[in-house]
């Protein structure tokens, strides 16, 4: 049975108070959970994500890595979570800048053959060993229930025991210890958590194993934010309630059935088609989740799109109408807050384009009372011709009344303002930086959806002259043992041109850094990005047609393609490998990643993160 209003017995704040030595603490295996990953029922009230909040530079936890199956509904799906000893699902992890998190996890999960996503890694590596067969029963190396965690967005070392996902692999009954430090200088936002074992990432996410990660501050760099109620909102995507999905006959057109359901904190919205099939005869509906608000109150919404397929255009409606919100931040970043004068500007928009894996923060009004209908919705997306059907759905009614949840979640106003903070610029004077390099960066697909890559080439220097070629060919699938498909130098500023030669969108997700964008050519260009720093982007398809080879999917006669001209900020002090790619996982999945390399500059030493 679906677990529902009992869930609100742990929604409140547990202080994580570092009592023990970083050793101790990571040698205690995290037992599993009874009863884990619960969920609640489709037009629940959303409640605010339980919290956990560092003590004195320092937040521990303990997570048991968990699966199980959800019973009610006919695809039988499987669930992930991150579950605490005491019985905290994916808590919201709220850190300081210059703080330092330990995570202890053991994978709960049983061990299951890895299948098509067997993929053997050569050693150095971190965590288990990773030499398998293709026996699970005869190795340490990875399997199916294999996994690690990725602090998306966040500024952190790449190195072992870091934010490193290319040589980490937690196995069945593993334990294993995080210690990741942030950054003095680390932007105050909405980041977030999730396992990212290459071949498995679709299926964790999609299972729900994921939650947000906080780090405050933001009251002291945005005012305008402070002391209002502020709701943690993490949007999921999940196998419909009926195991259906299904294209419009024009797929421009908004209808169909959604290919994925979606879901606000585990409230889901149990897309219903009847009759099931088939299209377009039967009707498509959707119980969205209640959020009760004060009359006359703004309050302040930080949403993550922890989808892990679904590009979202959000909007807030008043019986119909579009309502502006104020950007407040964008992938961790307040808007305008790196360069130019403090407290930065907000931007009003009427709706925001939300890749999979972006967040945003805004502040919203409260519906007035002769307003009938006010929700947030996510409009129809057209993805292209090889892309996922993503209809106009309503996520969440807001309603006025009174908002229980705000008297028993730590976490559920902003603190007040006290001074101005304006040593959070990590990216401050990046557009006076000139580019090291000019880089072209691409993505490509098999037209049957079989393989996908992400591509680097066409690099020139700040002198005009081409850049040393790397040993990797494009149109390569990603393995963990590949070569650097781009090595840069730390402390270095690059310009890329990111296109889309596929037709289907794609996301650029960057890891350990952001990218402040310059332009957005060749498509009807994204709400409120312009002159950010963002960790993803969104690049609609090209819409040429299909090739004769089955590769290079997008003929354009005029060799124009939809493209995002953006400066990578490798002036922080990491070096190691780290990944970028395509943040639709059942993409990054199939292949479309690759692997970058930071050296440290010539004549100094690797450089602790500050």
């Amino acid at each position: 049975m679906r677990i529902v209003h009992m869930m609100r017995r742990i929604l409140f704040v547990v202080m994580a108070f570092a009592i023990a030595p970083v050793g101790a603490f990571a040698q205690t295996p995290v037992p599993p959970v009874a009863n884990p990953c619960p969920r609640f029922a489709a037009g629940s009230v959303v409640q605010q994500p339980p919290a956990l909040f560092s003590h004195n530079g320092v937040l521990n936890v303990r997570f048991s890595y968990q699966t199980t199956t959800d019973t009610t509904d006919s695809p039988g799906r499987q669930l992930f979570c991150f579950m605490t000893p005491d019985g905290l699902e994916n808590p919201t992890l709220h850190v300081n800048p210059g703080d330092t998190l330990n995570i202890t996890v053991t994978n709960n999960t049983p061990t299951s053959p890895v299948g098509e996503t067997f993929h053997p890694y050569n050693p150095p590596n971190c965590g288990d060993s990773t030499q398998q067969t293709q026996d699970p029963t005869q190795n340490s190396g990875m399997t199916g229930g294999s996994m690690n965690i990725h602090y998306h967005g966040t500024n952190v070392s790449p190195q072992c025991h870091g934010d490193n996902v290319t040589k980490t692999l937690i196995n069945s009954g593993s334990t294993f210890q995080y210690h990741i430090v942030f950054p003095t200088d680390e932007p105050p936002g909405l980041y977030w958590y999730h396992p990212h074992v290459h071949g498995l990432a679709e299926a964790a996410v999609q299972g729900g194993g994921a939650g947000a990660l906080v780090v405050d501050g933001i009251n002291n760099v945005q005012p305008a934010v402070a002391k209002l109620r502020q709701r943690i909102l993490v949007l999921r995507d999940q196998p419909t309630i009926q195991g259906l999905s299904e294209t419009p006959t024009d797929p421009t057109v908004d209808g169909g059935i959604p290919q994925l359901d979606l879901s606000v904190n585990f409230v889901p919205l149990d897309t219903t088609t009847t009759p099931p099939m088939p299209y377009p005869t039967g009707v498509t509906t959707y119980t969205p989740a209640l959020i009760q608000m004060e009359a006359g109150e703004k309050e302040f919404w930080r949403v993550s799109n922890s989808t892990s397929d679904a590009p979202l255009d959000l909007q807030v409606r008043f019986d119909g109408v579009p309502q502006t919100i104020q950007v407040v931040g964008i992938d961790a970043v307040p808007v305008n807050s790196q360069d130019g004068p403090q407290p930065p500007a907000l931007i009003p928009v009427t709706h925001f384009r939300l890749p999979p894996a972006s967040r945003v923060e805004f502040i919203v009004n409260a519906p007035p009372s002769s307003v009938s209908l006010a929700q947030l919705v996510a409009d129809h997306v057209y993805t292209g011709p090889l892309g996922d059907n993503i209809p106009t759905r309503p996520l969440l009614t807001m309603q006025l009344g009174p908002d229980d949840d705000a008297a028993i979640s730590a976490d559920s106003r902003v603190p007040a303002f006290k001074a101005l903070n304006n040593h959070l610029k990590r990216f401050s004077g990046i557009s006076s930086v000139t580019p090291s390099v000019t880089r072209t960066v691409y993505f490509e697909e098999m037209e049957d959806g079989s393989a996908f890559f992400i591509n680097a080439s066409g690099c020139v220097t700040a002198k005009g002259a081409q850049c040393a070629i790397q040993p990797y060919d494009p149109d390569t699938k990603f393995d963990n043992n590949n070569l650097p498909a781009i090595i840069t130098t730390q402390g270095s500023v690059e310009k890329w041109i990111i296109q889309n030669r596929a037709r289907e969108n794609h996301e650029l997700h960057q890891h350990q850094i952001h990218f402040k964008v310059l332009s957005q050519d060749n498509f009807n260009p994204a709400p409120a990005i312009q002159g950010q720093f963002l960790d993803m982007v969104e690049v609609p398809y090209c819409t040429g047609a299909a090739s004769t080879d089955g590769i290079h999917a997008c003929l354009d006669l005029n060799g124009v393609y939809p493209q995002v001209e953006a400066l990578m900020d490798f002036r922080g002090p990491d070096i190691g490998d780290f990944v970028f790619h395509c943040h639709i996982l059942g993409h990054e999945d199939r292949g479309m990643m690759a692997i970058e390399r930071v050296v440290a500059k010539p004549g100094e030493a690797a450089r602790k993160s500050r």
